[in-house]
């Protein structure tokens, strides 16, 4: 299990969390599982099959996060796959983790009707059931954070191709199994999510927006402002590579990731300059050679600030805001005039 797989299941297996996951991915917001309700259970399951020659064979997975909900009236089983790539068998992969848990619980009813000896006919017998045995449900949802979008099918008839033509008359005789899959990416804007998954999800809408998504956090600063670790590493690998947020550890009282954001953005601002500065000043000194060392380096620390200057325009103009608002945002960063920013942005943009 990889570094982002361990964050994502830390950050989910919080009962409240988890159960505003279900609730608000699958059921509207409709409090249908509540976090009291709730209990871990062991992610291991295993099945042994026995061969006809007497040799057993056993059947192992590991599920991310399993719990157990019941209020009295209901059980039911929950459980989430952490997912950062596309899996494109996962129809049968959940199809086979949701057996597996059936198949279990078939095997657990059936040793205990054994050993109390209420298995009365052939038919009891044969299944280690009686027939008002009843399983409990189990209800398995795929969290897909990756950057692609998911374009693997979502159902076991679609990976079997029955969609086609000449298979039309098959679809009724083979069932099919549906993956419940939450792309919280992908969301739409109406979201109704009760915990932190409100903020941190609509935070998304704006990940590939420096700006969008430094006001959101400015909005929200009082989530933001000081966020566990937990938190703080599940939002890093949710905003994907777009933004490069170092580790962090708990500090006291918090994270400040509104201050994350922002120091990371002035680091690449600074990081471009020097680059700029450190190559001009490289070009320079060799023009300097046959013009003056004095000049090259001059000129060289000339070109690698307008090169600086020249990324911060393109920078801001691929993220689609306006002449003026560059021009403000130059006057400020470089300590330029209003004449000496208009004549950069004619000369880079």
């Amino acid at each position: 299990m990889g570094k982002n797989d361990i964050y994502m299941k830390r950050w989910l297996s919080d009962k409240h969390r988890f159960a505003d996951l279900i609730n608000g991915s699958l059921f509207q917001g409709k409090q249908v599982f509540l976090p009291n309700h709730l209990k871990e259970s062991s992610p291991e399951q295993t099945l042994i099959l026995r061969k006809p020659n007497g040799e057993d064979i056993s059947i192992q997975r590991y599920r991310d996060i399993m719990m157990m909900a019941e209020d009295g009236t209901r059980i039911v089983v929950l459980a989430c796959e952490n997912q950062d790539e596309i899996h494109y068998a996962m129809p049968v992969r959940g199809m086979l983790y949701d057996a597996l848990n059936y198949t279990e619980q078939i095997s657990q009813i059936r040793k205990i009707r054994r050993e109390n000896k209420e298995l009365e006919n052939s038919s009891e017998f044969l299944s280690g059931l009686k027939k008002s045995d009843q399983l409990t449900p189990v209800i398995t949802v795929v969290f897909y954070y990756g950057e692609k979008e998911w374009d693997g099918t979502q159902d076991l008839h679609g990976l079997l191709g029955l969609n086609a033509k000449e298979y039309e008359l098959l679809k009724k005789y083979i069932p099919n199994y549906r993956i419940n899959l939450i792309d919280p990416r992908r969301l739409n804007h109406d979201l109704c999510f009760q915990t932190d998954l409100q903020l941190v999800f609509g935070m998304l809408e704006y990940r590939k927006s420096k700006e969008g998504l430094q006001e959101y956090m400015q909005t929200n600063k009082k989530y933001f402002g000081s966020i566990n670790e937990d938190s703080y590493n599940a939002i890093r690998v949710l905003l994907g590579s777009g933004q490069q947020l170092p580790e962090a550890k708990q500090k006291s009282g918090g994270i400040d990731m509104c201050k994350a954001l922002d120091d990371l953005y002035q680091d690449g601002v600074k990081e471009g300059i020097k680059t700029g500065i450190e190559k001009g000043i490289e070009q320079g000194i060799k023009q300097g050679i046959a013009q003056g060392v004095e000049r090259g380096v001059e000129q060289g620390i000339e070109q690698g600030i307008e090169q600086g200057i020249k990324a911060f325009i393109l920078d801001y103009r691929e993220e689609g805001y306006d002449k003026e608002k560059i021009l403000m945002k130059l006057q400020n960063r470089f300590s330029l005039t209003r004449e000496k920013a208009e004549e950069y942005f004619s000369r880079f943009s």
